[in-house]
């Protein structure tokens, strides 16, 4: 999701040094190339200096402009980019889309334009725009910096010599999409959020007085009965009851501008009736109209209901339900009056119900039943990420949602919330740990949901006709006044600000609700059949990911190897300075702004004509030439195969310094020493400039072999730039503590010689840990478990922050695990990350927690570890949770028919994160 702007124009930026030298530009430069030719023809820059993409903005295409569909390819995208002195914004050519989806080309990166032309459109006049045709993502040592200083248009002013010059800046000087007449511009990641200039901001008080007297009123139960028999219908004074999220209907060929429409609730004394607003009236009133706003209107139309809509849950079971008509606010024919009364006057006329709420407490809601309908307030103790799910196979639309727990003090346990965007952007973003959280018209979901999974534990989701509010955002809502918020307001007095900081947890991987232990019971209602992914499948399926997709795999295998690596005090051994444990500043605070800049240091380079550098970093999208083109060739994304966003490793090599077993020395870092973690930072590099040079040969003999069997493969691996460290915790080493432990299979060579492919996502990735919350630094915390924007906004002047400086809630290591397919054609590299049941409380609701045998093949099926800790009420006697004693066990899988079941994500560039969630006996 992009971050709502106050307008929709790109922000005016520079690059660092060229402002003040204000003596040369290559955009001008390459605009008077385009421009000054007889014959609009593509243009190769002798030198494509590099630029910095201010925005990246989404707008629907129309039928017929794409030669070649592919999923996503109904949104076109514009792109702003600056070089210090112009700026100019450019069409993306289709071919290079996917770079928006996986968020590599984004927001405050550098890249080179490396072919263009000039585009007229065909069907308006004196309208033309800059086509990107071929670009590169200029490495991470190359990208530019961007400042603040406010450009000037005076330097394209030059192109007005020219008719093709005057007919691209008259294009520029319209803020809205370049092609297809297109008048305004959606959301970058969903579509039912408001985004651009073209949205009005709230209509805040003081309201003018509305004039009310002589005015004839109807009541809707009137209208109800006499609607049929009036042409034009009476004044209507109403109040907001219920307000649901934006519809966006647009598709390709609808020719409405604004094709939105929202659905309100209205209700007066006599009783309660759909209201919805229509197409342009939405960007000019939805975020005026709020839950508990009086309006006055006129010139509405009336038509028939729509029933196969979703209804919001009354709270006053007083007020009748008027359905059988719905009122429209429509833009023409005729336009709308719509008039927002003060509350003074509404209390003095007396004819409006009051808003009236159904607050449960966490209590309350284990004795609900599935379907209720609650309001809930709580402080926020976990966010997770933002994630995406698609809404239809290949429709390019996705839902975004994120989950989040709060406690309100009835109880320990929290609410647990799968809060969807809401079209409120600005809050959506902003629910951080410590703030206080409000959620209506939440449903309850308990015992079984679509998919087949079911829990223990009820959760709420929320409704088309949520609404949410956080700490800044709750004065003058009416559900102020409501006795069990009065309560929860008493409480938090009584806390004290440490207690509820020491269990605040932000991001990482969260998976919820938990799969159901019997595999009968997670495809109930389904066809199992069509719920598996065939190995051969499954490389598409994490290739086709977008940004942020999450998304579920069941596979059919067998397990060949584990190996458990250790993850205690990982910013330590990686010589990240963590970043100090402080307390918030304050109880109630207003919500934070999120800083929404995004560095380039992890992008890079794509180049035209030449094959990749060496892999010295880390998720690098590998190309390789097909074979050699003229300059004047196809857009760089048909130069060059695009080898998965994922990493393909040597099928043999890479296991030769694998899970080397060695002595824990629990003993010795149970009483460190002075000195020893300087030591340890020195072994570490010295180890790692040893392994540096087999690792290369390996890769490089992995290419030969994967060549030889006309396999197209790459040597990436999505980790950190410690790979080797964090991926073995120098295995192999004398230093280290519980890592190295694995175990293969025996016939796993045999297995691995006749692999076709291998898939290695077997890193944990840094946004798959989870982290404790920090306050002062929840502006960056929130930045990475928020979706890019789609603007560049300028860093502050804050020192360079790393994820990894962060502490982890997440206190032991995690396992990798090779799954080979059915068929022994497949395997892939995934994480295991178990919970502990001592550690990680958020990770642990909802699994039905019992005590079992501490085996690998028990806590894959349960989802969590039993620590020695967590038995001293039970007295009882449990085998070990360290983690060799763990990994023996893994033999109890050979060849055992298992199924896996997968949670995919893609974070962005070329990195995807795949973790085993649960396995399930094949005969169970």
């Amino acid at each position: 999701m992009s971050t709502a702007m106050s307008d929709s124009s790109a922000p005016s930026v520079s690059l660092d040094g060229a402002a003040e030298e204000g003596t040369s530009s290559f955009i001008l430069s390459l605009l008077h190339q385009l421009i000054s030719p007889s014959i609009l023809q593509a243009v190769q820059p002798d030198r494509a200096e590099p630029v910095v993409v201010v925005a990246v903005q989404r707008y629907l295409g129309e039928p017929g402009d794409e030669k070649k569909p592919r999923s996503g390819s109904r949104y076109f995208y514009d792109v702003t980019v600056s070089d210090g002195v112009s700026q100019v914004k450019c069409y993306l050519a289709p071919d290079l889309n996917p770079l928006v989806h996986w968020n590599r080309l984004k927001a405050g990166n550098g890249i080179h334009i490396t072919r263009c032309r000039l585009v007229y459109d065909e069907k308006r006049q004196n309208h033309c725009f800059l086509q990107i045709e071929a670009l590169e993502l200029a490495a991470a040592e190359n990208a530019p910096t961007l400042s603040i200083p406010v450009l000037s248009t005076e330097s394209l002013h030059s192109l007005t010599a020219f008719q093709r010059g005057r007919d691209l800046l008259r294009t520029l000087q319209v803020e809205t999409p370049l092609k297809d007449g297109k008048i305004h511009y959606l959301p970058l990641w969903n579509n039912n959020d408001p985004y651009g200039g073209e949205w009005n901001g709230p209509k805040g008080p003081p309201f003018p007085n509305v004039s009310l007297g002589g005015l004839r009123l109807i009541s809707l139960q009137q209208l109800e009965m006499t609607w049929r028999t009036k042409l034009e219908f009476p004044h209507l004074l109403v109040r907001i009851m219920h307000k649901s999220r934006l519809r966006y209907y647009g598709k390709p060929g609808t020719k409405v501008d604004f094709p939105y429409q929202a659905y309100f609730e209205v209700a007066d004394q006599s009783g309660m009736m759909p209201l919805v607003l229509w197409n342009s009236l939405c960007p000019e009133w939805y975020q005026s109209l709020h839950v508990g706003t009086a309006l006055l209107l006129h010139r509405y139309s009336i038509k028939r209901s729509y029933q196969m809509r979703t209804w919001a849950t009354p709270c006053d079971p007083q007020i009748k339900r008027l359905r059988t008509i719905e009122i429209c606010l429509n833009p023409r024919d005729p336009r709308a009056e719509i008039q927002i009364v003060p509350t003074e006057q509404v209390k003095a006329k007396g004819k409006l119900p009051d808003i009236k709420y159904n607050f449960i407490t966490r209590l309350e809601l284990d004795k609900l039943p599935d379907g209720y309908t609650c309001d809930v307030i709580g402080v926020v103790t976990f966010v997770g990420r933002c994630q995406r799910i698609r809404r239809e196979d290949g429709s390019g639309n996705f839902y975004l949602y994120r989950w989040v727990h709060a406690v309100d003090g009835s109880t320990e346990q929290p609410f647990i919330l799968e809060v969807f965007a809401t079209s409120q952007p600005e809050t959506f973003q902003q629910i951080d740990p410590m703030t206080y959280l409000v959620c209506t018209q939440m449903r309850v979901v308990r015992e079984f949901r679509p998919g087949g999974t079911t829990t223990s534990v009820p959760y709420l989701t929320t409704s088309n006709e949520s609404q949410i509010s956080i700490t800044g955002r709750h004065k003058g809502q009416p559900y102020t006044r409501n006795e069990k918020v009065q309560g929860f307001i008493r409480w938090m007095k009584g806390q004290q600000e440490k207690d509820v900081m020491k269990r605040s947890v932000i991001g990482g991987y969260y998976s919820y609700p938990p799969a159901p232990n019997l595999f009968q019971d997670y495809c109930k209602n389904l066809d199992a059949e069509a719920i598996f992914t065939s190995a051969s499948e499954l490389k598409k399926e994490i290739e086709t990911l977008h940004y942020r997709e999450h998304r579920r795999i069941l596979l059919h295998g067998t397990i060949a190897a584990v190996g458990y690596i250790c993850h205690r005090n990982l910013a330590e051994r990686l010589g990240v300075e963590p970043v100090p444990k402080q307390g918030a500043q304050g109880r109630v605070r207003p919500a934070p702004e999120q800083d929404n800049a995004v560095s380039a240091s992890t992008s890079e380079t794509v180049r035209l004509g030449e094959g990749p550098e060496k892999d010295t970093n880390v998720n690098r999208l590998h190309v390789h030439p097909v074979k050699d083109h003229p300059k004047h060739s196809l857009p760089v994304l048909n130069h060059y195969a695009l080898r998965s966003r994922y990493p393909l490793r040597d099928l043999q090599k890479t296991y030769c310094s694998k899970w080397q077993a060695h002595k824990p020395l629990r003993e010795k870092l149970a009483e460190p020493q002075k000195g020893v973690l300087e030591r340890e930072k020195q072994a570490h590099k010295s180890r790692a400039r040893k392994r540096a040079a087999p690792v290369q040969v390996c890769e490089r003999d992995a290419d030969t072999a994967a060549s030889s069997k006309g396999l197209l493969q790459g040597a990436e691996e999505p980790v950190t730039a410690d790979e080797d460290d964090h991926r073995r915790c120098s295995a192999g080493t004398a230093t280290d503590d519980a890592s190295g432990y694995s175990w293969k299979s025996p016939t796993w060579p045999e297995l691995r010689e006749g692999l076709s492919e291998h898939l290695h996502f077997g890193q944990l990735l840094p946004e798959s840990i989870p982290r404790k919350y920090v306050y002062e630094h929840r502006d960056f915390l929130m930045c990475q478990c928020n979706l890019q924007a789609a603007e560049y906004r300028p860093v502050t002047a804050t020192p360079k922050m790393d994820l990894q400086s962060f502490a982890s809630t997440h206190n032991h290591g995690y396992y990798n695990v090779t799954i080979v397919g059915i068929n022994h054609q497949v395997a892939i590299d995934v994480v295991f990350l178990p919970a502990g049941m001592c550690h990680e409380s958020h990770r642990m609701l909802g699994l039905s927690v019992d005590i079992h045998d501490n085996t690998l093949a028990s806590i894959m099926a349960r989802g969590y570890v039993c620590d020695e800790q967590a038995t001293d009420n039970n007295q009882q006697t449990l085998p070990s949770s360290s983690p060799g004693q763990i990994v023996k066990t893994a033999a109890d899988l050979d060849c055992v028919h298992v199924i896996c079941v997968l949670d995919v994500c893609h974070h962005g560039g070329n990195t995807s994160e795949v973790i085993l969630n649960k396995i399930y006996k094949a005969t169970e």
